[in-house]
Protein backbone atom coordinates (compact mmCIF):
# COMPACT_ATOMS: atom_id res chain seq x y z
CA UNK A 1 0.00 0.00 0.00
CA UNK A 2 1.15 3.78 -0.85
CA UNK A 3 2.02 6.04 2.35
CA UNK A 4 -1.10 8.04 1.73
CA UNK A 5 -3.97 5.72 0.02
CA UNK A 6 -5.07 2.15 -0.46
CA UNK A 7 -4.91 1.88 -4.30
CA UNK A 8 -7.86 -0.45 -6.07
CA UNK A 9 -8.99 -1.85 -8.51
CA UNK A 10 -12.21 -2.76 -9.34
CA UNK A 11 -12.51 -6.58 -11.34
CA UNK A 12 -16.07 -6.35 -12.66
CA UNK A 13 -17.73 -3.02 -14.12
CA UNK A 14 -21.52 -4.50 -14.52
CA UNK A 15 -24.36 -4.20 -12.65
CA UNK A 16 -23.31 -3.32 -8.96
CA UNK A 17 -20.35 -1.71 -9.96
CA UNK A 18 -21.50 1.93 -9.93
CA UNK A 19 -22.89 1.15 -6.11
CA UNK A 20 -18.75 -0.07 -5.30
CA UNK A 21 -17.22 2.84 -7.49
CA UNK A 22 -19.12 5.59 -5.18
CA UNK A 23 -18.07 4.04 -2.12
CA UNK A 24 -14.47 4.52 -3.13
CA UNK A 25 -15.01 7.56 -4.27
CA UNK A 26 -16.63 8.76 -0.17
CA UNK A 27 -13.62 7.95 0.87
CA UNK A 28 -11.12 10.02 -1.10
CA UNK A 29 -8.58 10.44 1.79
CA UNK A 30 -8.00 6.90 2.02
CA UNK A 31 -8.92 4.83 -1.04
CA UNK A 32 -8.02 5.61 -4.67
CA UNK A 33 -9.53 3.64 -7.69
CA UNK A 34 -6.67 3.25 -10.18
CA UNK A 35 -8.07 0.26 -12.15
CA UNK A 36 -10.96 -1.06 -13.73
CA UNK A 37 -11.00 -4.96 -15.28
CA UNK A 38 -14.02 -5.82 -17.91
CA UNK A 39 -14.21 -7.94 -20.75
CA UNK A 40 -16.84 -5.37 -21.90
CA UNK A 41 -15.09 -2.69 -23.06
CA UNK A 42 -18.02 -0.07 -22.87
CA UNK A 43 -18.14 -1.02 -19.59
CA UNK A 44 -14.90 -0.51 -18.17
CA UNK A 45 -14.73 2.57 -20.21
CA UNK A 46 -17.70 4.64 -18.91
CA UNK A 47 -16.71 3.13 -14.81
CA UNK A 48 -13.04 4.42 -15.76
CA UNK A 49 -13.70 7.54 -16.34
CA UNK A 50 -14.92 8.33 -12.83
CA UNK A 51 -11.55 7.99 -11.77
CA UNK A 52 -9.11 8.49 -14.71
CA UNK A 53 -8.07 4.54 -14.56
CA UNK A 54 -5.98 2.60 -15.95
CA UNK A 55 -8.04 0.05 -17.95
CA UNK A 56 -7.11 -3.88 -17.82
CA UNK A 57 -8.68 -6.24 -20.88
CA UNK A 58 -7.17 -9.35 -18.74
CA UNK A 59 -7.83 -10.04 -15.09
CA UNK A 60 -4.45 -11.65 -14.93
CA UNK A 61 -2.49 -8.74 -16.10
CA UNK A 62 -4.78 -6.69 -13.26
CA UNK A 63 -4.13 -9.24 -10.44
CA UNK A 64 -0.37 -9.21 -11.37
CA UNK A 65 0.19 -5.53 -11.36
CA UNK A 66 2.10 -3.98 -7.86
CA UNK A 67 0.90 -0.95 -8.02
CA UNK A 68 -2.20 -2.11 -6.69
CA UNK A 69 -3.22 -2.96 -2.99
CA UNK A 70 -6.95 -4.38 -2.93
CA UNK A 71 -8.98 -5.71 -5.89
CA UNK A 72 -12.76 -5.67 -5.42
CA UNK A 73 -14.42 -8.44 -7.20
CA UNK A 74 -17.49 -8.16 -8.77
CA UNK A 75 -17.63 -11.34 -11.59
CA UNK A 76 -20.56 -14.21 -12.18
CA UNK A 77 -20.74 -16.35 -9.23
CA UNK A 78 -19.04 -19.50 -10.30
CA UNK A 79 -15.69 -17.48 -11.40
CA UNK A 80 -15.59 -15.89 -7.09
CA UNK A 81 -13.59 -19.44 -5.98
CA UNK A 82 -10.69 -19.46 -9.04
CA UNK A 83 -9.88 -16.00 -9.18
CA UNK A 84 -10.10 -14.97 -5.50
CA UNK A 85 -7.68 -17.90 -5.11
CA UNK A 86 -5.42 -16.57 -7.29
CA UNK A 87 -5.57 -12.73 -5.83
CA UNK A 88 -4.89 -14.40 -2.55
CA UNK A 89 -1.99 -16.13 -3.91
CA UNK A 90 -0.42 -12.54 -4.52
CA UNK A 91 -1.17 -11.22 -1.05
CA UNK A 92 -3.26 -8.21 -1.97
CA UNK A 93 -6.41 -7.64 -0.05
CA UNK A 94 -9.76 -8.85 -1.18
CA UNK A 95 -13.25 -7.31 -1.40
CA UNK A 96 -15.47 -10.66 -2.95
CA UNK A 97 -18.86 -9.78 -3.98
CA UNK A 98 -21.82 -12.52 -2.61
CA UNK A 99 -21.89 -15.59 -2.23
CA UNK A 100 -18.03 -16.25 -1.53
CA UNK A 101 -18.54 -19.32 -4.10
CA UNK A 102 -20.70 -21.98 -5.23
CA UNK A 103 -20.16 -24.54 -2.67
CA UNK A 104 -19.45 -24.42 1.02
CA UNK A 105 -16.11 -25.79 0.75
CA UNK A 106 -14.78 -23.54 -2.25
CA UNK A 107 -16.42 -21.00 0.41
CA UNK A 108 -13.99 -22.16 3.31
CA UNK A 109 -10.58 -22.93 1.20
CA UNK A 110 -11.11 -19.27 0.28
CA UNK A 111 -11.02 -17.81 3.58
CA UNK A 112 -8.22 -20.27 4.94
CA UNK A 113 -6.47 -19.15 2.28
CA UNK A 114 -6.94 -15.50 2.95
CA UNK A 115 -6.26 -16.01 6.48
CA UNK A 116 -2.76 -17.76 5.78
CA UNK A 117 -1.62 -15.26 3.37
CA UNK A 118 -2.20 -12.26 5.85
CA UNK A 119 -4.57 -10.02 4.05
CA UNK A 120 -7.36 -8.13 4.85
CA UNK A 121 -10.26 -10.32 3.23
CA UNK A 122 -14.14 -8.77 3.10
CA UNK A 123 -17.10 -10.16 1.65
CA UNK A 124 -19.71 -7.63 0.10
CA UNK A 125 -22.76 -8.45 1.99
CA UNK A 126 -24.57 -5.27 2.23
CA UNK A 127 -27.41 -6.26 4.59
CA UNK A 128 -25.87 -5.52 7.75
CA UNK A 129 -24.90 -1.88 6.24
CA UNK A 130 -29.75 -1.40 5.81
CA UNK A 131 -30.37 0.64 8.33
CA UNK A 132 -34.10 -0.76 8.76
CA UNK A 133 -32.00 -3.72 9.71
CA UNK A 134 -29.57 -1.69 12.36
CA UNK A 135 -32.43 -0.77 14.30
CA UNK A 136 -34.42 -4.03 13.97
CA UNK A 137 -31.32 -5.32 15.49
CA UNK A 138 -31.29 -2.50 18.30
CA UNK A 139 -35.10 -3.28 18.94
CA UNK A 140 -34.72 -6.98 19.12
CA UNK A 141 -32.18 -6.68 21.55
CA UNK A 142 -34.24 -4.76 24.12
CA UNK A 143 -35.89 -7.76 24.50
CA UNK A 144 -39.61 -6.25 23.31
CA UNK A 145 -40.66 -8.72 21.55
CA UNK A 146 -40.14 -11.51 23.88
CA UNK A 147 -39.37 -15.02 22.55
CA UNK A 148 -38.81 -15.10 19.25
CA UNK A 149 -41.97 -17.57 17.16
CA UNK A 150 -41.40 -16.83 13.98
CA UNK A 151 -40.13 -14.99 11.19
CA UNK A 152 -40.84 -14.75 8.13
CA UNK A 153 -38.41 -12.61 5.33
CA UNK A 154 -39.27 -11.83 1.17
CA UNK A 155 -37.12 -10.82 -1.35
CA UNK A 156 -38.51 -9.76 -4.76
CA UNK A 157 -37.40 -8.87 -7.84
CA UNK A 158 -37.83 -8.44 -11.81
CA UNK A 159 -35.27 -10.60 -13.57
CA UNK A 160 -37.77 -11.30 -16.45
CA UNK A 161 -35.68 -9.25 -18.87
CA UNK A 162 -32.38 -10.22 -17.82
CA UNK A 163 -33.16 -14.02 -17.82
CA UNK A 164 -34.42 -14.07 -21.51
CA UNK A 165 -31.24 -11.76 -22.08
CA UNK A 166 -28.69 -13.60 -24.08
CA UNK A 167 -25.43 -12.41 -22.51
CA UNK A 168 -26.82 -13.11 -18.55
CA UNK A 169 -24.73 -15.61 -17.14
CA UNK A 170 -27.37 -15.68 -13.93
CA UNK A 171 -29.87 -17.99 -16.43
CA UNK A 172 -27.23 -20.84 -16.25
CA UNK A 173 -27.32 -23.93 -13.79
CA UNK A 174 -23.70 -24.71 -14.11
CA UNK A 175 -23.00 -20.67 -13.08
CA UNK A 176 -24.49 -21.97 -9.49
CA UNK A 177 -28.00 -21.85 -9.54
CA UNK A 178 -31.48 -19.07 -9.63
CA UNK A 179 -33.25 -17.07 -7.22
CA UNK A 180 -31.28 -19.22 -3.96
CA UNK A 181 -28.10 -18.86 -4.58
CA UNK A 182 -28.81 -14.88 -5.56
CA UNK A 183 -31.08 -13.96 -3.28
CA UNK A 184 -30.35 -16.81 -0.36
CA UNK A 185 -27.12 -15.03 0.67
CA UNK A 186 -28.75 -11.68 1.75
CA UNK A 187 -31.50 -13.72 3.89
CA UNK A 188 -29.54 -16.37 5.81
CA UNK A 189 -27.12 -13.76 6.52
CA UNK A 190 -29.99 -12.03 8.23
CA UNK A 191 -31.15 -14.51 10.14
CA UNK A 192 -27.75 -15.39 11.26
CA UNK A 193 -26.73 -12.07 12.67
CA UNK A 194 -30.14 -11.17 14.10
CA UNK A 195 -30.98 -14.77 15.46
CA UNK A 196 -28.28 -17.50 15.25
CA UNK A 197 -27.92 -20.43 12.82
CA UNK A 198 -30.60 -22.64 11.14
CA UNK A 199 -31.17 -26.03 12.75
CA UNK A 200 -32.99 -27.64 10.38
CA UNK A 201 -34.51 -26.47 7.14
CA UNK A 202 -36.71 -28.10 3.72
CA UNK A 203 -36.69 -26.18 0.36
CA UNK A 204 -38.74 -26.18 -2.77
CA UNK A 205 -38.15 -24.45 -5.77
CA UNK A 206 -39.88 -23.52 -9.12
CA UNK A 207 -39.38 -22.33 -12.22
CA UNK A 208 -41.57 -19.78 -14.24
CA UNK A 209 -39.36 -18.34 -16.77
CA UNK A 210 -38.52 -21.80 -19.32
CA UNK A 211 -37.67 -20.56 -22.84
CA UNK A 212 -34.19 -18.62 -21.97
CA UNK A 213 -33.49 -19.80 -18.46
CA UNK A 214 -32.07 -23.37 -16.83
CA UNK A 215 -32.67 -21.89 -13.03
CA UNK A 216 -35.27 -22.21 -10.71
CA UNK A 217 -37.02 -18.25 -10.41
CA UNK A 218 -38.80 -18.80 -6.99
CA UNK A 219 -38.02 -20.48 -4.51
CA UNK A 220 -39.32 -21.41 -0.10
CA UNK A 221 -37.19 -22.59 2.43
CA UNK A 222 -38.97 -22.96 6.01
CA UNK A 223 -37.68 -24.28 8.84
CA UNK A 224 -36.29 -24.27 12.62
CA UNK A 225 -33.83 -21.58 13.87
CA UNK A 226 -31.65 -22.84 17.00
CA UNK A 227 -33.09 -20.17 18.88
CA UNK A 228 -36.38 -22.10 18.90
CA UNK A 229 -38.41 -20.02 16.57
CA UNK A 230 -39.87 -21.17 12.87
CA UNK A 231 -38.39 -19.24 9.65
CA UNK A 232 -39.59 -18.81 6.37
CA UNK A 233 -37.92 -16.98 3.61
CA UNK A 234 -39.18 -16.84 -0.03
CA UNK A 235 -37.39 -15.12 -3.09
CA UNK A 236 -38.42 -14.56 -6.56
CA UNK A 237 -37.36 -13.17 -9.63
CA UNK A 238 -40.94 -12.77 -11.17
CA UNK A 239 -42.43 -10.09 -9.04
CA UNK A 240 -43.45 -7.39 -10.51
CA UNK A 241 -42.70 -4.57 -8.20
CA UNK A 242 -39.61 -2.64 -7.30
CA UNK A 243 -36.57 -4.47 -6.01
CA UNK A 244 -37.28 -4.46 -2.27
CA UNK A 245 -36.76 -6.96 0.97
CA UNK A 246 -39.33 -7.66 3.88
CA UNK A 247 -38.70 -9.07 7.18
CA UNK A 248 -41.36 -9.77 9.93
CA UNK A 249 -40.38 -10.88 13.33
CA UNK A 250 -42.97 -12.33 15.40
CA UNK A 251 -42.22 -12.35 19.57
CA UNK A 252 -44.41 -13.31 22.61
CA UNK A 253 -44.64 -9.54 23.18
CA UNK A 254 -44.43 -7.56 20.10
CA UNK A 255 -43.54 -8.05 16.36
CA UNK A 256 -41.91 -6.22 14.32
CA UNK A 257 -42.27 -5.63 10.03
CA UNK A 258 -39.65 -3.99 8.14
CA UNK A 259 -40.83 -3.40 4.33
CA UNK A 260 -38.51 -0.97 2.08
CA UNK A 261 -41.68 -0.82 0.01
CA UNK A 262 -44.00 0.94 2.76
CA UNK A 263 -44.03 4.04 4.51
CA UNK A 264 -42.30 4.13 7.41
CA UNK A 265 -40.52 0.76 6.68
CA UNK A 266 -40.54 -0.04 10.10
CA UNK A 267 -43.18 -0.64 12.26
CA UNK A 268 -43.40 -2.22 15.88
CA UNK A 269 -46.72 -3.74 17.21
CA UNK A 270 -46.70 -4.29 21.07
CA UNK A 271 -50.32 -5.47 21.61
CA UNK A 272 -53.22 -7.87 19.16
CA UNK A 273 -55.34 -4.67 18.88
CA UNK A 274 -52.49 -2.19 18.57
CA UNK A 275 -53.37 -1.70 14.22
CA UNK A 276 -51.13 1.49 13.71
CA UNK A 277 -47.98 0.29 15.69
CA UNK A 278 -45.45 2.59 16.52
CA UNK A 279 -43.25 3.91 13.38
CA UNK A 280 -39.02 4.06 14.46
CA UNK A 281 -38.04 7.24 14.37
CA UNK A 282 -34.86 7.88 12.72
CA UNK A 283 -35.75 5.63 9.62
CA UNK A 284 -37.01 7.47 6.26
CA UNK A 285 -38.93 6.25 3.54
CA UNK A 286 -36.36 6.11 0.56
CA UNK A 287 -37.41 3.30 -1.78
CA UNK A 288 -34.74 4.39 -4.38
CA UNK A 289 -31.77 4.50 -1.90
CA UNK A 290 -31.66 2.35 0.58
CA UNK A 291 -30.31 -0.52 -1.48
CA UNK A 292 -27.62 1.43 -2.96
CA UNK A 293 -26.48 3.32 0.09
CA UNK A 294 -25.98 0.24 2.24
CA UNK A 295 -23.62 -0.84 -0.56
CA UNK A 296 -21.43 2.50 -0.46
CA UNK A 297 -21.38 1.98 3.58
CA UNK A 298 -20.09 -1.84 3.02
CA UNK A 299 -17.43 -0.75 0.70
CA UNK A 300 -16.32 2.38 2.70
CA UNK A 301 -16.18 0.08 6.06
CA UNK A 302 -14.11 -2.52 3.92
CA UNK A 303 -11.49 0.36 3.14
CA UNK A 304 -11.74 1.22 6.96
CA UNK A 305 -11.00 -2.51 7.31
CA UNK A 306 -7.96 -2.31 5.85
CA UNK A 307 -6.52 1.32 6.26
CA UNK A 308 -7.18 0.91 10.61
CA UNK A 309 -5.84 -2.74 10.42
CA UNK A 310 -8.88 -4.76 12.66
CA UNK A 311 -11.39 -7.57 11.86
CA UNK A 312 -14.31 -6.75 9.05
CA UNK A 313 -17.78 -6.08 10.08
CA UNK A 314 -19.39 -9.06 8.19
CA UNK A 315 -17.07 -12.08 9.61
CA UNK A 316 -16.48 -14.10 6.24
CA UNK A 317 -17.19 -17.17 7.92
CA UNK A 318 -20.81 -16.19 8.20
CA UNK A 319 -20.59 -16.00 5.04
CA UNK A 320 -19.06 -19.45 4.11
CA UNK A 321 -22.05 -20.74 6.57
CA UNK A 322 -24.77 -18.85 4.55
CA UNK A 323 -23.26 -20.92 1.24
CA UNK A 324 -23.76 -24.64 3.11
CA UNK A 325 -27.05 -23.32 3.82
CA UNK A 326 -27.80 -22.68 0.55
CA UNK A 327 -25.86 -25.81 -0.55
CA UNK A 328 -28.30 -27.83 2.14
CA UNK A 329 -31.04 -25.88 0.57
CA UNK A 330 -30.75 -27.14 -3.03
CA UNK A 331 -30.25 -30.53 -1.54
CA UNK A 332 -33.52 -30.71 -0.05
CA UNK A 333 -35.14 -29.06 -3.06
CA UNK A 334 -33.65 -31.74 -5.57
CA UNK A 335 -34.16 -34.65 -3.20
CA UNK A 336 -37.96 -34.71 -3.10
CA UNK A 337 -38.12 -31.64 -0.52
CA UNK A 338 -36.13 -33.79 2.23
CA UNK A 339 -36.22 -32.30 5.64
CA UNK A 340 -32.32 -31.26 6.28
CA UNK A 341 -30.37 -30.69 9.42
CA UNK A 342 -27.77 -27.83 8.72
Amino acid sequence: MSANKLRVAILGAGLIAPNHAAGFQEVPDLAQVVGICDINRENADNLATLFDAKIYSDYRELIADPDIDLIDVLLPHHLHYPVAMEIIATKKHLLLEKPMAVTYRQSMEIFESAKKAGIHFGVAENTRYIRAYVEAEKIIKTGKLGDITLVRTFLPANERIRLSSDDFWGKRLDQGGGALIDSGPHTFYLLKWLFGEIRELVAFTSQLYKVDSEVEDNADVRGKLACGADFLSSFTFTAEVPHSERLEVYGTTGSLIVDQLVNPPVRLYTEPVDFDGTQVEGLEYDPMGWHYFSIVEEVKDFVRTVVENRPPTVDPLDCCYVVKVIEKAYNSARNGNKLVTI
